[in-house]
């Protein structure tokens, strides 16, 4: 039986072993203030799918998205809080746009002025072309 694909893009942070854990830290940093470890692997043993979830678990996915720009230090630790904070980066919003969101249907609604914008955008955030 094929594995029915979802309807926004597919995207290397919601693949994988970790997508759930890495969907589910999204959407607490979407819905709350900036939160430490500890607060944030509270929220996400309360989902079901993901009730045995480690420490170290949380830390390492929060660490590889701070690595790769999704998240960041809200408030790094300080010896009187001892625990950093971490927010979302719009780039982690624009990720679950995505996720959520098929291309066709961005298209369809979008006027010409929001597709200019859009694909300007798209060009400036693209690699360099190596031929040049």
């Amino acid at each position: 039986m094929a594995r029915k694909k979802s309807k926004g893009t597919d995207l290397e942070v919601f693949s994988g072993r970790e997508a759930s854990r890495n969907l589910a830290i999204f959407e607490i940093l979407a819905n709350s203030d900036p939160q430490t470890i500890p607060q944030l692997q509270k929220q996400i043993c309360k989902r079901k799918e993901l009730s045995g979830t480690y420490y170290a678990s949380i830390s390492k996915r929060i660490h590889c998205l701070e690595e790769t720009g999704y998240i960041r230090q809200a408030k790094p630790a300080t010896e009187g809080t001892k625990a950093a904070t971490y927010e979302l980066r719009i780039k982690a919003y624009l990720a679950t746009f995505l996720k959520y969101s098929s291309i066709e249907d961005l298209l369809s609604q979008v006027i010409d002025a929001q597709a200019a914008m859009i694909l300007l955008a798209l060009i400036n955030a693209a690699p360099p072309d190596k031929e040049n």
